[in-house]
């Protein structure tokens, strides 16, 4: 059963295990991903989600009041992004090792998880079902300094979700203290970052994965 007691709020100290999975099809019948690659050297992750409230006038006065979420995503620093993954994420093969990028690119949708490390030891766990990257070259450089500490570069780039076909779900987050009962974190562990599809607690099945 899940701790479902009051607890006290706790800050975030780190992330890691970011993986994602490329999309192979989305329907009303189902998401079918393809298998995870785990993308080392995460240094920061930081979403991209802005609210904003519409006021429609009517009578003299404030009518009716809506509210929405846009730019739903992340942006990602990490220590670099490697030749492999920036093919990947453009659209693009990767021939003998080399990346040659031009305007021939297209847009490729991914799944993406990660976690995050609460100051308790206790991870928090997210997941994106759908969206596609963005990002500037990651060729630039900078000159080593001759002396005194070492300037290190990261590289950057946003992910930019969208509606998933199947629920419309953009989006999805838990804490491994709400762990339903049975559902073990070697479980956990396994599974979030394998398969997309896949649900803490026996229950949960309303996702499918196309044949």
């Amino acid at each position: 059963m899940a701790n479902t007691a009051k607890r006290k709020p706790l800050p975030t100290i780190g992330v890691d295990r970011y993986t994602f999975f490329n999309v192979i099809s989305d329907t009303a019948e189902g998401t079918e991903y393809g298998e995870a690659y785990s993308l080392r050297g995460t240094v920061e992750i930081a979403p991209t989600d802005t609210g904003s409230t519409d006021v429609f006038d009517a009578d003299n006065g404030p009518y009716e009041t809506s509210t929405y979420i846009e730019k739903l995503g992340h942006d990602i620093t990490n220590a670099d992004i490697p030749p492999e993954v920036d093919a990947m994420w453009r659209g693009l093969e990767q021939k003998n090792g080399l990346v040659e990028v031009s305007s021939d690119t297209k847009t490729v949708y991914f799944g993406v998880a990660w976690r995050i490390l609460k100051s308790d030891g206790s991870y928090r766990y997210v997941r994106y079902y759908k969206g596609s990257y963005s990002f500037a070259s990651n060729v630039g450089g900078k000159t080593k300094p001759s002396s005194g500490s070492i300037e290190k570069q990261t590289a950057k780039a946003t992910y930019t979700a969208i509606q998933r076909e199947f629920d419309n779900n953009y989006y999805a987050y838990f804490d491994e203290t709400d762990l339903p009962e049975g559902v073990t974190k070697a479980e956990l562990e396994t599974n979030w970052f394998t398969d997309m599809n896949w649900y803490p607690g026996a229950a949960d099945t309303k996702q499918t994965v196309t044949e």
